[in-house]
């Protein structure tokens, strides 16, 4: 029981912890840029990621709420290039810091055969 009320703390002081604007980036030296615009409607993320100018719609974002320090996150992307080609991301990484306004979400980007550490901070 204790474990559900936890995660309930953590989003008292500023709302859910994954609604607002992180930026960052992902790959050798963080060089490609990221921009997420996520938001919280009470019952799941949504959103947009933008990544090197491909704007990337949240699809679904899983937490795992047992350490009420550190949640796992899950989170897949959908959209299309410039060309108009899917693009698909998945994200699996850990949000931290979740009690201060500074959040940071890391982990592994994984874009077609492409996998990449990446690392985003709550503005």
């Amino acid at each position: 029981m204790a474990m559900l009320v936890l995660p309930v703390a953590a989003f008292a002081q500023f709302g859910h912890p994954f609604h607002g604007t992180y930026s960052g980036g992902w790959g050798k030296d963080n060089a490609n840029r990221l921009l997420f615009n996520t938001n919280w409607d009470g019952q799941k993320v949504g959103g947009t990621v933008t990544s090197n100018g491909v704007r990337l719609n949240v699809a679904s974002a899983d937490f795992d709420y047992t350490n009420f320090e550190a949640w796992k996150v899950t989170m897949k992307l959908e959209g299309k290039d410039a060309k108009g080609a899917p693009v698909t991301a998945t994200l699996v990484g850990t949000l931290e810091n979740l009690g201060a306004y500074y959040k940071v979400f890391r982990g592994t980007w994984t874009q077609g055969n492409e996998k990449h550490d990446f690392v985003v901070t709550r503005n």
